[in-house]
């Protein structure tokens, strides 16, 4: 038998465990905000994304452009409304999410530094995107074809451990006197 979905929250709800998280969390892309709320059994994709088109609506949540991909953050009106209804959640779900944000919160930031992707152009040509990035600030961007989509990916994965290397190497060969 299939499990039932759960049913959809209230718009209150919604709005409130999303400006929770993102105020534990910080800055964090879509992707990375629903993989928090469904891995720790928050709330739905569609819930989410509900949530987030109304915070940004009404100016409680800002979405900034990012390498990484658009980033959602709480403003200082979200912060307002999340504190005057803190106490309409149940305090095992703030319990929740405050304890399991730092790991998450440390996670999110190595993914927002060290930015990678592969991309398909209109004539098939595979794209290796790499970014290092200090906040949103872009210390780094590579763009180079690829041949192989395995290649641009197993080299996109090797990016966090490497970028800092590539980055120095660059610098100090750069900087050399010929």
């Amino acid at each position: 038998m299939l499990p039932l979905p759960h049913a959809m929250m209230d718009e209150q709800d919604r709005k409130l465990y999303t400006l929770l998280a993102l105020q534990e969390l910080g800055s964090c892309t879509h992707m990375q905000l629903l993989y928090f709320m469904f891995e720790n059994d928050i709330m739905t994709f569609f819930d989410l994304s509900l949530a987030l088109g109304e915070l940004v609506d009404d100016g409680q949540a800002a979405k900034m452009a990012h390498p990484a991909d658009s980033l959602y953050t709480i403003t200082e009106a979200g912060k307002e409304l999340l504190s005057f209804f803190a106490n309409r959640m149940p305090h095992s779900k703030v319990k929740l999410i405050t304890e399991q944000a730092p790991a998450w919160r440390e996670r999110f930031t190595r993914e927002k530094q060290f930015v990678s992707k592969v991309t398909q152009n209109a004539s098939g040509e595979y794209i290796l995107h790499l970014n290092l990035m200090d906040g949103f600030t872009s210390m780094l961007s590579i763009d180079a074809p690829i041949p192989d989509r395995s290649l641009a990916e197993k080299m996109a994965s090797r990016w966090e451990k490497n970028a800092g290397d590539i980055y120095m190497y660059l610098m100090n060969k750069l900087g050399e006197d010929q």
